[in-house]
C-alpha cells in the first residue's frame, strides 16, 4: 500500500520551499545603490534622455593626455561668471562633439576619429568592486525620464573633514563638512530638435545617517541617509545633441574648493578621476518616433548610484 505524504510533511516541504524563492528573488533584487534598478535604454519611454555616464580612473603618467584633451574640450560654452566660479570650486567643465578626439578615445580604450554613436568600440569594464583594484573606466546607460534625476558619484568613500568657503552675498563664509562625499544631479528634457537640454547641480552630501523622507514621482518614500546641501548657484545647464559629451574634472590634484570631494582622493599616492558624459538619444513626447540612432557604445551596466 502507498501511503500518501501528511498534511504536517507538506506544510514543512511548502516552507522550505518559499523560503528558497525569497532567497532567489532577493538574489536578483537590486539594491538602492544598483545601476540595474535603473531605466536603461531599453525603457525608452516619452520625453526620456538616454545618456552613457563614463567614469574615469587616471593614473599619473595619463597627466599629459588628460591636458590635452583639456585643450579640445570647449570650456567657453558655459557663461563667463559660471565658468569663473566653477573655476573657484577646483571644477572644469566643457563640452565636445559627436566625433570622438584622439585624448578621449585614449582614456576611454575606445577608436578614435569615429563618431561616438558607432558600436564596435573597445572599452575596457569594470564592477563598482573592481574600482579598488586597476579599475581604468566604469560605464553605465541611464534613461532620464522627465521629472526624474540621476545622481551620479565619481568616488563613494568620503573625505573625513572638508573646509569650505564660498562668496554669499558679496561676503566670503566658511563651513567644515565631515564626512563630506560629492554627487551631481542630472536631469535632462527633450527639445524639439533632438537635441537636449542638461541641468548637473553639485551636491554635498556630510554628516551622520538618519532615517529621511524623499518623494520619488509623487510617491513618499522613507531612506537612511545623510543631509545633503545643493548648490544652485552652480548649475550647469547645456544643451547637446545626440553624440556630444559634457566632460567634467578637477582643476588640479591640490585645487581648493569642493573639486576635490568629487574628483580627488589623497592617499598613498594622489587618485584623481573624470567624468563624460555622453548623450545618446532622445525619445520625443510625441507619438511619432523619429529614425532610431544606434545603440549606445557595447558594454554592461556598473554601479553608479541610482537616481532620485
Amino acid at each position: 500500500m502507498v501511503k500518501r505524504p501528511t498534511p504536517i510533511l507538506w506544510l514543512i516541504v511548502g516552507g522550505i520551499c518559499a523560503h528558497l524563492s525569497c532567497n532567489l528573488i532577493d538574489l536578483k533584487s537590486p539594491s538602492t545603490n544598483s545601476a540595474t534598478n535603473s531605466l536603461t535604454a531599453g525603457n525608452q519611454q516619452p520625453g526620456s534622455v538616454t545618456i552613457e555616464i563614463f567614469t574615469v580612473h587616471l593614473t599619473p603618467h595619463q597627466n599629459d593626455l588628460l591636458q590635452q584633451l583639456w585643450r579640445e574640450v570647449d570650456e567657453q560654452s558655459l557663461p563667463p561668471q559660471l565658468r569663473r566660479d566653477l573655476l573657484a570650486q577646483g571644477f572644469r567643465v566643457g563640452v565636445l562633439g559627436s566625433f570622438i578626439s584622439p585624448p578621449l578615445a585614449q582614456l576611454l580604450k575606445m577608436s578614435s576619429g569615429d563618431k561616438t554613436d558607432h558600436s564596435s568600440a573597445d572599452i575596457q569594464e569594470f564592477s563598482a568592486a573592481d574600482l579598488t583594484r586597476e579599475a581604468v573606466v566604469i560605464r553605465n546607460v541611464r534613461s532620464l525620464v522627465p521629472e526624474m534625476r540621476a545622481l551620479v558619484k565619481v568616488f563613494d568613500d568620503e573625505l573625513p573633514e572638508l573646509p569650505l568657503f564660498q562668496l554669499e552675498n558679496g561676503m566670503f563664509a566658511g563651513q567644515t563638512y565631515l564626512g563630506a562625499v560629492g554627487l551631481f544631479s542630472v536631469s535632462a528634457s527633450v527639445n524639439k530638435d533632438d537635441s537636449a537640454q542638461f541641468r548637473i547641480v553639485p551636491e554635498l552630501e556630510h554628516g551622520t545617517h538618519a532615517q529621511r523622507t524623499r518623494t520619488i514621482v509623487g510617491v513618499m518614500t522613507y531612506e537612511n541617509s545623510k543631509p545633503r546641501r545643493s548648490f544652485e548657484s552652480l548649475t550647469i545647464t547645456q544643451r547637446l545633441l545626440p553624440g556630444q559629451w559634457i566632460i567634467m574634472g578637477a582643476t588640479a590634484l591640490d585645487s581648493a574648493g569642493m573639486g576635490k570631494a568629487f574628483f580627488v582622493r589623497q592617499g598613498s599616492e594622489a587618485e584623481q578621476r573624470l567624468l563624460a558624459i555622453r548623450l545618446v538619444r532622445t525619445t520625443p513626447s510625441a507619438t511619432v518616433i523619429p529614425n532610431p540612432l544606434p545603440p549606445p557604445l557595447q558594454g554592461t551596466e556598473s554601479g553608479i548610484p541610482e537616481r532620485n
